[in-house]
């Protein structure tokens, strides 16, 4: 394959750069742009080697700047080719002249994700460790960081490869019966099989299990603060975020516009949205803040309704249960430190509009950890750790999981029926190739570009 280069670091000033540089004249092209000062070769440094010299340019012999550079030996790469990276000062332009020499000594611009592309192409890493990889460098959560470094470690290849391993040894003893009719496998061969599908099979189901708490880690889930002006919102907006994002004061109506933000709570991602009080408008604005807050309710993956005892129940909040769409829905009944509480009948009505009731205190942060293990309850991140235990993330994997499962009951159904052993066959090839999708094994090269067309250049 041609040799691709690019910056990996980001761009921008920083205290150094990092040019890395992948494919067959990797080394010939670090030798043609990186002077070492021992006089050595590039090319001739042992692997790993760190060494400093100057950087010149190949068109004209200028010296661009001085740097280290530490070369990898083929297939002792993160790509599985020969790889060079050359480390400069982290100067804009500093940094673009570095890669203009190395562009200009033979290698081609690398395209977005194209470095971790050839490590999956290699073999040196699986498609679901390919995509924690981009996740990784994306995560701004610490649930985010580890569902992504649990991933790059493997977790779920590693789980789907022994699923599959157990699949093909089922396929192997169903076609040796094919091929050998006289070697029936008999009773006790038939229930062997069928125990070791079902095994398969509750494997996949585990898996997919894990799906919702995968997603609401990776993706988040869009969390709605509703409520009347001055219930709470901002401020329990403000505790969630741990600072003071929203402006908290005793006037109706402070929040016009909706406020977003994303945090880890429960164990998972919340995309929060403080919207506007619900209630009739006093202006323009203020109308439009309140039906941007009614659109906000309708599209919310959870809703988090601040209730004021002190207001009681009114036509604002009939309004605000009516437009709840199907979703889990939180009833946060503020102040609580105050003592005050709705009457018995308020509170079955809150009761019957909500998943769950917690009491809660935005002023001095009482109630919270009953909120954080209900949100974990609802995703299910009380019974994982995202960052031990094997959790998919991806719709694709989800949808190739999905496939497997379907197939796998088939299967097991054929072989309760006792139907003929080709046909088991030809559906446990199809489930042996859902699970491999993946993983990668089997996937189309479209999918595949695509995956990796989401990665920033430079990885």
């Amino acid at each position: 394959m041609h040799t691709i280069a690019a910056i990996s670091t980001p761009y921008g000033k920083g205290g150094i750069a990092v040019i890395r540089v992948s494919g067959d004249t990797a080394m010939r092209v670090a030798d043609a742009v990186f002077r070492v000062v021992s006089g050595k070769a590039v090319s001739g440094l042992p692997a790993r080697f760190a060494a400093y010299g100057e950087i010149i340019s190949p068109l004209t012999g200028e010296i661009l700047d001085t740097g280290v550079c530490v070369p990898f030996q083929a297939p002792a790469s993160f790509t599985g080719e020969d790889v060079v990276e050359i480390s400069c000062h982290g100067g804009t332009f500093v940094t673009a002249s570095v890669l203009s020499a190395v562009l200009a000594a033979g290698a081609e611009p690398a395209l977005p994700g194209e470095f971790t592309k050839r490590a999956f192409i290699n073999g040196k890493l699986s498609l679901t460790e390919a995509e924690a990889v981009g996740r990784l460098i994306d995560a701004d959560t610490e649930e985010r960081m580890r569902l992504s470094s649990g991933n790059v470690r493997g977790l779920v290849s590693g789980k789907i490869a022994v699923l599959s391993e157990k699949l093909l040894s089922v396929m192997t003893a169903l076609y040796a019966a094919i091929d050998y009719p006289e070697e029936d496998v008999g009773d006790e061969g038939e229930r062997e099989i069928a125990g070791v599908v079902a095994e398969v099979l509750a494997g996949v189901e585990n898996l997919l299990s894990t799906y919702k708490t995968g997603r609401a880690v990776a993706e988040g889930v869009k969390t709605v603060l509703c409520g009347r002006p001055n219930a709470g919102k901002s401020s329990l907006f403000n505790r969630l975020t741990g600072c003071d994002s929203a402006i908290v004061t005793d006037i109706a109506g402070t929040t016009r516009d909706i406020l977003r933000e994303t945090v880890s709570f429960g164990g998972v991602t919340l995309r929060l949205s403080d919207t506007a009080g619900l209630r009739e408008a006093g202006d323009t604005v203020e109308q439009i803040g309140v039906e941007r807050a009614g659109k906000e309710i309708g599209e919310a993956e959870l809703v988090l309704a601040v209730l004021d005892p002190s207001q009681g129940l009114g036509e604002e909040e009939q309004k605000m249960f009516a437009a709840y769409p199907t979703c889990p829905r939180i009833a946060i009944l503020n102040k609580s430190d105050t003592g005050m509480t709705f009457t018995p009948a308020e509170l079955a009505e809150i009761g019957q509009n909500h998943t769950a009731v917690i009491p809660l205190s935005c002023a001095t942060g009482e109630g919270m950890d009953a909120l954080r293990a209900e949100i974990a309850r609802l995703w299910g991140s009380d019974c994982l750790d995202v960052g031990k235990d094997a959790v998919i993330w991806d719709v694709r994997q989800h949808a190739s999981l999905t496939r497997a499962a379907m197939y796998l009951r088939e299967a097991a159904g054929a072989l309760a029926y006792g139907d003929a052993l080709d046909a088991i066959c030809t559906v446990c090839e199809s489930a042996l190739a859902s699970l491999n999708e993946t993983d990668g094994r089997g996937v189309t090269e479209e999918i595949v570009d695509e995956i990796f067309k989401r990665f920033c250049v430079g990885k």
